[in-house]
Protein backbone atom coordinates (compact mmCIF):
# COMPACT_ATOMS: atom_id res chain seq x y z
CA UNK A 1 0.00 0.00 0.00
CA UNK A 2 0.95 3.58 -1.52
CA UNK A 3 -0.02 6.91 -0.04
CA UNK A 4 -1.20 7.12 -3.77
CA UNK A 5 -4.03 4.87 -2.51
CA UNK A 6 -5.88 3.92 0.80
CA UNK A 7 -6.42 0.44 1.52
CA UNK A 8 -7.45 -2.13 4.43
CA UNK A 9 -7.15 -1.89 8.00
CA UNK A 10 -5.67 1.29 9.41
CA UNK A 11 -6.64 1.60 12.68
CA UNK A 12 -6.16 4.79 15.15
CA UNK A 13 -3.63 3.85 17.85
CA UNK A 14 -4.41 4.22 21.38
CA UNK A 15 -2.61 6.91 23.24
CA UNK A 16 -1.23 4.96 26.48
CA UNK A 17 -0.46 6.99 29.68
CA UNK A 18 1.44 5.91 32.88
CA UNK A 19 0.05 6.21 36.42
CA UNK A 20 1.17 9.43 37.17
CA UNK A 21 -0.76 10.45 33.68
CA UNK A 22 2.51 11.16 31.49
CA UNK A 23 2.45 9.89 27.75
CA UNK A 24 4.11 6.55 28.13
CA UNK A 25 6.01 5.90 24.83
CA UNK A 26 7.18 2.70 25.74
CA UNK A 27 3.47 1.21 25.88
CA UNK A 28 3.02 3.14 22.44
CA UNK A 29 6.04 1.04 20.86
CA UNK A 30 4.55 -2.14 22.12
CA UNK A 31 0.98 -1.22 20.48
CA UNK A 32 2.37 -0.01 17.41
CA UNK A 33 4.35 -2.92 16.80
CA UNK A 34 1.11 -5.23 17.98
CA UNK A 35 -0.74 -3.81 15.22
CA UNK A 36 2.08 -4.20 12.07
CA UNK A 37 2.80 -7.85 13.51
CA UNK A 38 -0.85 -8.36 13.27
CA UNK A 39 -0.66 -7.33 9.84
CA UNK A 40 -2.60 -3.90 9.36
CA UNK A 41 -1.66 -1.85 6.46
CA UNK A 42 -1.66 1.52 8.15
CA UNK A 43 -1.61 3.59 11.56
CA UNK A 44 -3.55 6.48 12.37
CA UNK A 45 -2.05 8.54 15.37
CA UNK A 46 -4.22 11.02 17.09
CA UNK A 47 -7.23 10.00 16.34
CA UNK A 48 -10.61 10.10 18.76
CA UNK A 49 -9.36 6.67 19.77
CA UNK A 50 -6.32 8.20 20.54
CA UNK A 51 -7.92 10.91 22.43
CA UNK A 52 -7.01 13.97 20.12
CA UNK A 53 -8.80 16.65 21.04
CA UNK A 54 -7.46 16.19 25.00
CA UNK A 55 -3.90 16.26 24.60
CA UNK A 56 -1.00 19.26 24.33
CA UNK A 57 0.72 19.77 21.55
CA UNK A 58 3.99 18.69 22.93
CA UNK A 59 1.67 14.73 23.26
CA UNK A 60 0.94 15.18 19.71
CA UNK A 61 4.04 15.11 18.35
CA UNK A 62 6.23 13.08 20.64
CA UNK A 63 3.26 10.86 19.78
CA UNK A 64 3.90 10.96 15.91
CA UNK A 65 7.55 10.63 16.67
CA UNK A 66 7.55 7.75 17.95
CA UNK A 67 5.18 5.78 16.08
CA UNK A 68 6.51 7.15 12.74
CA UNK A 69 10.42 5.94 14.38
CA UNK A 70 9.01 2.69 15.73
CA UNK A 71 7.16 2.12 12.57
CA UNK A 72 10.52 2.30 10.66
CA UNK A 73 8.78 2.53 6.82
CA UNK A 74 6.97 -0.64 7.48
CA UNK A 75 3.56 1.04 7.06
CA UNK A 76 2.08 4.09 6.65
CA UNK A 77 1.42 6.47 9.32
CA UNK A 78 -1.20 9.35 8.98
CA UNK A 79 -2.02 11.75 11.76
CA UNK A 80 -5.39 13.90 12.48
CA UNK A 81 -4.89 17.45 12.73
CA UNK A 82 -8.42 17.84 12.78
CA UNK A 83 -9.08 21.50 14.82
CA UNK A 84 -11.20 24.73 14.69
CA UNK A 85 -9.68 26.72 12.46
CA UNK A 86 -8.10 27.05 8.72
CA UNK A 87 -4.87 28.44 10.49
CA UNK A 88 -5.37 25.89 13.57
CA UNK A 89 -5.17 23.24 11.23
CA UNK A 90 -2.43 24.52 9.28
CA UNK A 91 -0.46 25.05 11.88
CA UNK A 92 -0.78 21.03 13.48
CA UNK A 93 -0.78 19.95 9.86
CA UNK A 94 2.86 21.56 9.56
CA UNK A 95 4.15 19.86 12.93
CA UNK A 96 2.89 16.41 12.26
CA UNK A 97 4.31 16.35 8.93
CA UNK A 98 7.89 17.71 10.26
CA UNK A 99 7.26 14.87 12.74
CA UNK A 100 7.32 12.15 9.91
CA UNK A 101 3.28 11.81 9.20
CA UNK A 102 3.17 10.73 5.73
CA UNK A 103 -0.25 11.90 5.31
CA UNK A 104 -3.09 13.79 7.78
CA UNK A 105 -6.79 13.17 8.21
CA UNK A 106 -8.95 16.10 8.88
CA UNK A 107 -12.42 16.42 9.91
CA UNK A 108 -14.23 19.45 9.57
CA UNK A 109 -13.43 22.57 12.22
CA UNK A 110 -15.44 21.76 15.54
CA UNK A 111 -16.68 24.07 17.76
CA UNK A 112 -18.45 26.19 14.76
CA UNK A 113 -20.69 25.00 12.70
CA UNK A 114 -19.73 25.51 8.55
CA UNK A 115 -21.34 25.79 5.69
CA UNK A 116 -20.85 23.05 2.67
CA UNK A 117 -19.26 25.74 1.15
CA UNK A 118 -16.81 27.12 3.77
CA UNK A 119 -15.56 23.09 3.79
CA UNK A 120 -14.97 23.20 0.23
CA UNK A 121 -12.83 26.34 0.85
CA UNK A 122 -11.42 24.70 3.95
CA UNK A 123 -10.18 21.66 2.51
CA UNK A 124 -8.64 23.35 -0.84
CA UNK A 125 -6.46 25.35 1.55
CA UNK A 126 -5.13 22.74 3.30
CA UNK A 127 -4.24 21.22 0.50
CA UNK A 128 -2.60 24.24 -0.94
CA UNK A 129 -0.24 24.99 2.56
CA UNK A 130 0.47 20.99 3.03
CA UNK A 131 2.70 18.69 1.24
CA UNK A 132 1.04 15.21 1.50
CA UNK A 133 -2.28 13.73 1.09
CA UNK A 134 -5.29 14.92 2.75
CA UNK A 135 -7.52 12.51 4.06
CA UNK A 136 -11.16 13.84 4.65
CA UNK A 137 -12.93 12.90 7.60
CA UNK A 138 -16.97 12.55 8.30
CA UNK A 139 -17.36 12.39 12.06
CA UNK A 140 -20.94 14.82 12.59
CA UNK A 141 -21.21 13.97 16.11
CA UNK A 142 -17.93 15.03 17.78
CA UNK A 143 -17.20 17.96 14.99
CA UNK A 144 -21.31 19.29 14.66
CA UNK A 145 -20.92 19.93 10.94
CA UNK A 146 -21.27 16.33 8.09
CA UNK A 147 -19.76 16.22 5.09
CA UNK A 148 -22.12 15.71 2.82
CA UNK A 149 -21.89 13.48 0.03
CA UNK A 150 -21.50 16.08 -2.82
CA UNK A 151 -19.25 18.02 -1.14
CA UNK A 152 -16.90 14.84 -0.76
CA UNK A 153 -16.95 13.64 -4.30
CA UNK A 154 -15.96 17.17 -5.68
CA UNK A 155 -12.47 17.44 -3.38
CA UNK A 156 -12.33 13.70 -4.88
CA UNK A 157 -12.77 14.69 -8.62
CA UNK A 158 -10.55 17.40 -7.90
CA UNK A 159 -7.86 15.73 -6.23
CA UNK A 160 -8.10 17.81 -2.97
CA UNK A 161 -8.47 14.75 -1.20
CA UNK A 162 -6.93 11.59 -1.25
CA UNK A 163 -9.34 9.38 0.57
CA UNK A 164 -12.23 9.96 3.08
CA UNK A 165 -12.62 8.22 6.31
CA UNK A 166 -16.73 7.60 7.25
CA UNK A 167 -18.03 7.66 11.09
CA UNK A 168 -20.96 9.03 10.63
CA UNK A 169 -23.18 6.08 11.51
CA UNK A 170 -25.58 5.83 8.47
CA UNK A 171 -24.77 3.53 6.32
CA UNK A 172 -27.05 4.99 3.05
CA UNK A 173 -24.21 8.24 2.68
CA UNK A 174 -21.60 5.34 3.20
CA UNK A 175 -23.19 3.92 -0.13
CA UNK A 176 -23.78 7.19 -1.42
CA UNK A 177 -19.98 8.20 -1.02
CA UNK A 178 -18.77 5.20 -2.47
CA UNK A 179 -21.66 5.58 -5.54
CA UNK A 180 -20.29 9.12 -6.49
CA UNK A 181 -16.49 8.50 -5.86
CA UNK A 182 -16.08 4.76 -7.25
CA UNK A 183 -14.77 6.01 -10.61
CA UNK A 184 -12.40 8.53 -9.42
CA UNK A 185 -9.39 6.71 -10.22
CA UNK A 186 -6.99 5.37 -6.47
CA UNK A 187 -9.93 7.76 -4.43
CA UNK A 188 -11.12 5.24 -1.56
CA UNK A 189 -13.33 5.37 1.16
CA UNK A 190 -12.77 3.95 4.51
CA UNK A 191 -15.58 3.00 7.19
CA UNK A 192 -15.09 3.61 10.64
CA UNK A 193 -18.08 2.10 11.65
CA UNK A 194 -16.57 -1.26 13.49
CA UNK A 195 -19.97 -3.61 13.63
CA UNK A 196 -20.14 -3.15 9.76
CA UNK A 197 -17.03 -3.26 7.97
CA UNK A 198 -18.20 -6.87 6.09
CA UNK A 199 -21.52 -5.21 4.87
CA UNK A 200 -19.11 -1.97 3.48
CA UNK A 201 -16.28 -3.72 1.91
CA UNK A 202 -19.68 -5.51 -0.30
CA UNK A 203 -20.37 -2.12 -1.21
CA UNK A 204 -17.90 -1.25 -2.10
CA UNK A 205 -15.69 0.27 0.35
CA UNK A 206 -12.09 0.39 0.38
CA UNK A 207 -10.94 -0.57 4.26
CA UNK A 208 -12.08 0.37 7.95
CA UNK A 209 -10.34 2.31 10.53
CA UNK A 210 -11.72 0.19 13.34
CA UNK A 211 -10.85 1.61 17.10
CA UNK A 212 -11.44 -1.71 18.84
CA UNK A 213 -8.88 -2.89 15.88
CA UNK A 214 -6.00 -1.76 18.80
CA UNK A 215 -7.61 -5.02 20.73
CA UNK A 216 -8.09 -7.52 18.19
CA UNK A 217 -5.72 -6.51 14.85
CA UNK A 218 -5.59 -9.54 13.37
CA UNK A 219 -8.77 -10.29 12.98
CA UNK A 220 -10.14 -7.14 11.56
CA UNK A 221 -7.20 -7.90 8.85
CA UNK A 222 -9.23 -11.55 8.85
CA UNK A 223 -12.60 -9.69 8.15
CA UNK A 224 -10.83 -7.45 5.82
CA UNK A 225 -9.10 -9.88 3.19
CA UNK A 226 -12.38 -12.72 3.53
CA UNK A 227 -14.84 -9.52 2.82
CA UNK A 228 -12.12 -8.56 -0.45
CA UNK A 229 -12.37 -12.63 -1.41
CA UNK A 230 -16.46 -12.59 -1.43
CA UNK A 231 -16.17 -15.19 1.66
CA UNK A 232 -19.15 -13.41 2.73
CA UNK A 233 -21.01 -16.26 5.19
CA UNK A 234 -16.75 -16.77 6.90
CA UNK A 235 -16.81 -12.48 7.13
CA UNK A 236 -20.61 -12.58 8.57
CA UNK A 237 -19.31 -15.03 11.44
CA UNK A 238 -16.24 -13.10 12.14
CA UNK A 239 -17.95 -9.62 12.11
CA UNK A 240 -20.69 -10.82 15.00
CA UNK A 241 -17.89 -11.99 16.56
CA UNK A 242 -15.73 -9.22 16.86
CA UNK A 243 -19.84 -7.27 17.75
CA UNK A 244 -19.79 -9.22 20.85
CA UNK A 245 -15.94 -7.65 21.62
CA UNK A 246 -17.57 -4.70 22.04
CA UNK A 247 -18.92 -5.72 25.31
CA UNK A 248 -15.51 -4.45 26.44
CA UNK A 249 -17.06 -0.39 26.03
CA UNK A 250 -20.17 -0.79 28.08
CA UNK A 251 -18.81 -1.99 31.72
CA UNK A 252 -18.32 1.85 32.51
CA UNK A 253 -20.44 4.77 32.68
CA UNK A 254 -21.97 6.21 31.11
CA UNK A 255 -22.35 3.57 28.73
CA UNK A 256 -21.95 5.12 25.47
CA UNK A 257 -19.95 4.44 22.22
CA UNK A 258 -17.80 6.92 21.50
CA UNK A 259 -17.69 8.14 25.52
CA UNK A 260 -14.96 7.81 27.80
CA UNK A 261 -15.41 4.35 29.16
CA UNK A 262 -15.77 2.94 25.64
CA UNK A 263 -11.81 4.29 24.86
CA UNK A 264 -10.85 3.11 28.53
CA UNK A 265 -12.68 -0.33 27.72
CA UNK A 266 -10.13 -0.42 24.61
CA UNK A 267 -7.34 0.49 26.70
CA UNK A 268 -8.30 -2.05 30.29
CA UNK A 269 -8.20 -4.47 27.32
CA UNK A 270 -4.97 -3.82 25.65
CA UNK A 271 -3.79 -3.71 29.11
CA UNK A 272 -5.26 -7.53 30.01
CA UNK A 273 -3.50 -8.71 27.05
CA UNK A 274 -0.03 -6.96 28.32
CA UNK A 275 0.09 -4.15 25.25
CA UNK A 276 0.14 -1.83 27.58
CA UNK A 277 0.75 -0.75 30.81
CA UNK A 278 -2.17 0.68 32.32
CA UNK A 279 -5.76 2.16 30.99
CA UNK A 280 -5.34 5.62 32.14
CA UNK A 281 -7.46 8.18 30.41
CA UNK A 282 -6.33 11.81 29.74
CA UNK A 283 -8.38 13.96 31.95
CA UNK A 284 -11.27 15.07 32.80
CA UNK A 285 -11.82 11.70 30.79
CA UNK A 286 -12.39 9.10 33.53
CA UNK A 287 -10.97 5.65 33.50
CA UNK A 288 -12.63 2.04 34.62
CA UNK A 289 -12.16 0.88 38.39
CA UNK A 290 -10.86 -2.37 39.20
CA UNK A 291 -14.62 -4.16 38.84
CA UNK A 292 -15.00 -2.58 35.47
CA UNK A 293 -12.00 -3.63 34.38
CA UNK A 294 -12.12 -7.36 35.76
CA UNK A 295 -15.49 -7.62 33.14
CA UNK A 296 -13.80 -6.32 30.51
CA UNK A 297 -11.62 -9.27 31.33
CA UNK A 298 -14.09 -11.63 31.80
CA UNK A 299 -15.37 -10.66 28.27
CA UNK A 300 -11.70 -11.45 26.76
CA UNK A 301 -11.82 -14.59 28.22
CA UNK A 302 -15.37 -15.64 27.25
CA UNK A 303 -14.30 -14.86 23.72
CA UNK A 304 -10.98 -16.82 23.37
CA UNK A 305 -9.14 -13.44 23.34
CA UNK A 306 -7.80 -14.47 26.49
CA UNK A 307 -6.98 -17.50 28.49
Amino acid sequence: MTLTELRGVIPPIVTPFDEAGELDTASLRRATNYLIDNGVHGIFCLGSTGECAALTDVERITIVKTVVEETAGRVPVLAGITETSTRRTIRLGQMVIEAGAQAVVVAPPFYHMNSQDELLTYYRDLAAALPVPIIAYNVPVLVKTPLEPATVEILAKEGTILALKDSGGNSNILRDYIMRTKGIPGFTVLTGMEFLVDTAIQMGAHGSVPGIGNVAPAEYVELYNLSCAGEYAKARELQERLIKLFEICYQGSPKLSGSASALSGFKSAMRWLGVIETAKMAPPLGSLNAEEEEKVRQVLVDLGFLK
